[in-house]
């Protein structure tokens, strides 16, 4: 009995190192207060959860997405289109000046003449518009501004057609054979520039000049519509005096080429010349009116 006694007291004991072995040792004491300690000041010292934002209306997420990021590929393109609106506008006007530039200065001089003298002509005609509107729009002068004006439509369509004689400012031009008698060409030379510096109304000796004129050689002499004409050659014509003067005279013009080729030109500016040569329009032979809708 005293055996199993001592063998009952040693069980304790040896469970007890084996548990020390393993490192199951009994927890001290007091050791469940500071677990408890730790636990609730990790408690304590965990984050708030921060309120979730509300989500942006419409217009406030229409704005984020319209608001410039800034990216380099962004900056990098617009930094492109910059530079290739810069080379056109670049190009451009080198591409006008080089036009300019290659002309001569006798066709700069005929081109500022031709631009002046057709601006002109369009201010004339914004004030005739305006005035005519004017008279239109009173009620007492309507009928009698309608009569005007068709009267004046006519006197200006027959004095353009040939149809009638007119007179005005305009220039006179002295043109003779040399040595050399002149061909057709050089006369329509010069009639083409006197139509260019603006003449209303043109006459070669006895013969008006319109739309449809022409020169042609016919047996060492010049024909003019039909009907032969011989040196001197006397124009008339009605227009700006000092335009067409000018027009006339510049390097490489109708007159120089004249005097080249060996004859005589002379031009007398006045305030006052007379085209009393007439032409009654033929009927046309394949135009026709078109219908107005």
């Amino acid at each position: 009995m005293s055996d199993d006694g001592d063998r009952a007291d040693e069980k304790p004991a040896e469970t007890e190192a084996e548990n020390k072995a393993r490192g199951n040792a009994p927890a001290p004491a007091g050791a469940a207060e500071v677990v408890g300690e730790a636990v609730d000041d990790a408690s304590d010292n965990e984050p708030t959860p921060e309120p979730t934002p509300e989500p942006a209306s419409g217009w406030k997420r229409v704005a984020q997405l319209l608001r410039p990021r800034g990216t380099r590929s962004e900056l990098l393109t617009g930094l492109l289109c910059l530079a290739l609106g810069f080379a056109l506008a670049v190009q451009v006007g080198q591409s006008t000046g080089d036009q300019l530039s290659s002309l001569r200065q006798d066709e700069l001089v005929r081109l500022l003449d031709e631009v002046t003298q057709r601006a002109d002509q369009l201010d004339a005609e914004v004030s005739d518009l305006e005035e005519i509107r004017d008279d239109l729009q009173s009620e007492g002068g309507r009928d009698q501004a309608a009569r005007d004006l068709a009267r004046q439509r006519a006197e200006q369509e027959g004095i353009l057609s040939g149809r009638l004689p007119a007179q005005g400012p305009g220039v006179q031009i002295h043109v003779a054979d040399g040595a050399k008698p002149l061909e057709a060409q050089a006369l329509f030379n010069l009639l083409e520039e006197l139509r260019n510096a603006g003449a209303e109304a043109i006459q070669v000796n006895d013969v008006r000049l319109v739309t449809t004129s022409y020169f042609v050689d016919s047996g060492g002499g010049i024909v003019l519509d039909g009907a032969a004409i011989a040196s001197p050659y006397e124009w008339t014509a009605i227009g700006d005096p000092e335009t067409i003067d000018r027009a006339l005279e510049i390097p490489g013009g109708a007159l120089p080429r004249l005097r080249e080729e060996g004859g005589e030109a002379t031009t007398t500016v006045s305030d006052q010349v007379s085209v009393d040569a007439v032409r009654i329009p033929g009927e046309p032979e394949h135009a026709e009116p078109a219908d107005q809708e």
